[in-house]
């Protein structure tokens, strides 16, 4: 879509655009990158993506505000590719030697309807541009036509129309580049149909009937794609832990996808562990070329291949995260006994009862009668103790006798 050409009549399209290139800038790893953003195809400084702004001030006060304000020097530096000798330059070797953090391809009208020269020049380094996007570099495209995508692409369609009204974010829009309806309410002025590979729609709107057509995709794009080229790298997984393999596949064809067998690959650690590094290994009939490394170090690592396809040096590159290796806890040995059961069952001391019950005595039956009757035993049997008539009289007698005692006294 073209953010920036209506932000004049009031349209939130400079906060898009600021929001857009803030995300790729911040998501580009393509390895030994300036930091710079090179912005391709202006023809002028005067006029930015032909609204009549003046670049350097659209940049530094509505494009680049996401960084922090110019005056901050927080605000990366911005360099214009604007002839075609510039780009040429650049995309022979800059794009390589000393590749930037991002590229703009710019809203040029003057290049779009005019000059076809700088156009041209971008279509026929399509491949180049791919490459820089699967190193991991970012890149940002304004309305132009299209051409290096669909070289890119073929099924891929550029279509001119649009403008009325919308469009919305989608949710891959939100996902990736935290865009809102606010942002990318702005009129448009083309849309994209057919196969567009990896990229996914950031924005959408209903074309030509705003209430009942289908959802066209006005802006395309994602925080992670990759673009079709004759020689691509993989690898799996992105963030290995130390001590696993990290698999690396190169793939060699023509861009219509014509494996490459025979190619030699040359896989060098660019930077990070074991930066210096070098592997080598040969395309198979598919044109795939596998290459397995491993280390024992952490931190970030740079992953260079390079290659000679259709008679054309390749070069691409990938940056990884090595993560501190997994430690596997062995479960802790239990050396718990079970306890031992000490307890001894209760002894029973109770004795059965004895049984104190004499038996009955055994009566001996006499041999003899004896009957009193028949004899006497004499006279009476002498008595024993003091009978209680006794007493008295003995009581009597003592008292008598005090009695006595008493009168003789006085």
């Amino acid at each position: 879509m073209d953010p920036v050409c209506h932000a004049s009549y009031g349209e939130a399209t400079d906060q898009y655009i600021a929001k857009v290139v803030k995300s790729v800038y911040d998501q580009s790893t393509v390895a030994g990158n300036t930091g710079k953003i090179v912005i391709l195809g202006a023809s002028s400084l005067l006029n930015a993506g032909g609204c009549g702004g003046n670049w350097n001030t659209l940049l530094q006060n509505k494009f680049l505000t996401q960084f922090g304000t110019y005056a901050s020097g927080s605000q990366p530096e911005v360099q214009f590719v604007l002839t075609a000798s510039e780009l040429e330059t650049f995309f022979n070797t800059t794009i390589t030697a000393t590749p930037p953090k991002m590229i703009w391809i710019s809203d040029d009208w003057s290049t779009l309807f005019g000059d076809q020269t700088i156009t041209n020049l971008m279509t026929t380094n399509a491949e180049k541009i791919a490459d820089f996007v699967n190193s991991g570099g970012g890149l940002f495209a304004s309305h132009n036509n299209y051409g290096w995508l669909t070289a890119l692409l073929p099924t891929a369609v550029y279509n001119n129309g649009g403008c009325n009204g919308g469009p919305q974010a989608t949710q891959d829009g939100i996902n990736d580049f935290g865009l809102t309806n606010q942002m990318v309410e702005a009129c448009w002025h083309g849309y994209f149909t057919g196969n567009v590979g990896t990229l996914k729609v950031l924005a959408e709107w209903r074309y030509p009937d705003a209430s009942t057509s289908p959802f066209v995709a006005v802006s395309i794009g994602g925080g992670e794609v990759s673009l079709p080229s004759s020689f691509t790298l993989a690898i799996s997984p992105e963030e290995p832990n130390a001590g696993e393999d990290l698999v690396i596949t190169a793939t060699a064809q023509t861009i219509s996808g014509v494996a490459q067998e025979g190619v030699v690959v040359t896989v060098t650690v660019s930077a990070g562990p074991d930066a210096g590094q070098t592997f080598t290994a040969t395309t198979n009939a598919s044109g795939i070329a596998v290459i397995t490394i491993r280390t024992d170090s952490v931190g970030s690592a740079t992953y260079t291949a390079t290659a000679t396809v259709n008679g054309v040096s390749k070069t691409v590159s990938k940056t990884v995260v090595w993560n501190p290796p997994v430690t596997t806890t062995e479960p802790p040995v239990d050396t718990t006994q079970p306890p031992v059961d000490t307890t001894q069952p209760p002894v029973d001391t109770t004795q059965p009862p004895v049984d104190t019950t004499d038996p009955p005595a055994t009566t001996v039956p006499d041999d003899h009668d004896h009957d009193h009757g028949d004899h006497d035993h004499g006279s009476e049997m002498p008595k024993t103790g003091f009978g209680g008539a006794n007493l008295l009289i003995l009581g009597f007698c003592l008292f008598v006798l005090g009695y006595s005692l008493i009168r003789r006294k006085n």
